[in-house]
């Protein structure tokens, strides 16, 4: 005689209306911090922010509907029209150089190599610095004594006010932000490097296409999806830069180097101007998505290896 002992409770089966019912309540319960995180750091906020756009507010009482009047009030400003043209100059100047050099670099990191791993740790150092103490290093690099004019002297150049130079201060930021992100870019265009199908190159090699045919023809073209990545990222990045300008120069010299954000938060918060900083504010998100756009339609479509 067999005896059968049951020492786990039957399971109870769970119709497929109820499973499908516990399973979103689940799906909700897990998505619910994120989802209020979004709507209190993010959607009110912007919500908010595009309402005050058409209100005069200083803190002080309540918003007044304006409608259109600080837009307006944008068109004859002359310190917004300076900071959108420092902005443009300081996003083409980190940009252009960081993803220049950071392709140039990525290609002989994509291959394989003894030491090539170490090296793109060693690139990433600088990105993995908080952007607040590489403002403070690099603000002793710029100093009088730093290590910029110590470098300078070298070859028998005068030091230079890199700081407090009209001409000077905008691309010693541009300096900092290129050695700033370089690492980043380095690293994600390795990796679409390493992506990139080798039977294509391999037949270009046997066709006898040279490096540079072979980089401009084929390497180019296949990468293209990861350079618009890179370029979009590049972009917003710059446009919303705040930390270098604020903590180095402060603006100056003269408004040289008083980016859009910079601007902005002086507009709001030194000025108690929220309601024309908010304009700005969503002139700003404006341009950014508008670049962003033309991107997407310049560079997509090219990387379907």
């Amino acid at each position: 005689m067999t005896v059968s002992l049951r020492l786990v409770p039957p399971v109870t089966q769970v119709s497929g209306k109820g499973q499908r019912w516990a399973e979103a309540c689940t799906g909700g319960l897990l998505a619910l911090p994120a989802a209020v995180y979004f709507l209190v750091f993010w959607l009110v906020p912007f919500v908010a922010a595009v309402y005050l756009s058409f209100t005069s507010y200083d803190f002080a009482g309540t918003p007044e509907w304006t409608g259109l009047d600080n837009y307006r009030r944008m068109l004859g400003d002359p310190g917004f029209w300076n900071s959108a043209r420092v902005t443009a100059l300081y996003t083409i100047g980190s940009v252009v150089p960081s993803i220049v050099l950071g392709l140039a670099i990525a290609v002989p990191l994509s291959k394989p190599g003894r030491y090539n791993a170490f090296l793109r740790g060693l690139v990433m150092i600088p990105a993995a610095m908080p952007l607040v103490a590489t403002s403070m290093v690099w603000s002793v690099i710029f100093a009088d004594k730093g290590l910029a004019n110590a470098l300078i002297g070298l070859v028998g150049a005068e030091p230079k006010p890199w700081l407090t130079d009209e001409g000077l201060a905008l691309w010693a930021l541009v300096i900092m932000t290129t050695w700033k992100h370089l690492g980043l870019f380095v690293i994600i265009l390795t990796a679409g490097l390493q992506g990139l199908p080798l039977s294509v190159f391999e037949a270009a090699a046997l066709d006898g296409a040279g490096p540079i045919r072979v980089f401009y023809r084929i390497t180019l073209p296949l990468l293209r999806r990861t350079l618009l990545f890179v370029l979009v990222i590049a972009v917003v990045g710059a446009m919303q830069s705040f930390v270098p300008a604020f903590l180095l120069t402060k603006g100056g010299p003269a408004g040289a180097t008083e980016v859009l954000p910079l601007y902005l938060w002086a507009t709001g918060f030194g000025f108690e101007r929220m309601g024309y900083a908010s304009a700005i504010a969503m002139v700003l998100l404006v341009a950014m998505l508008a670049l962003s756009l033309v991107q997407f339609r310049v560079l997509r479509g090219g990387d379907d290896g």
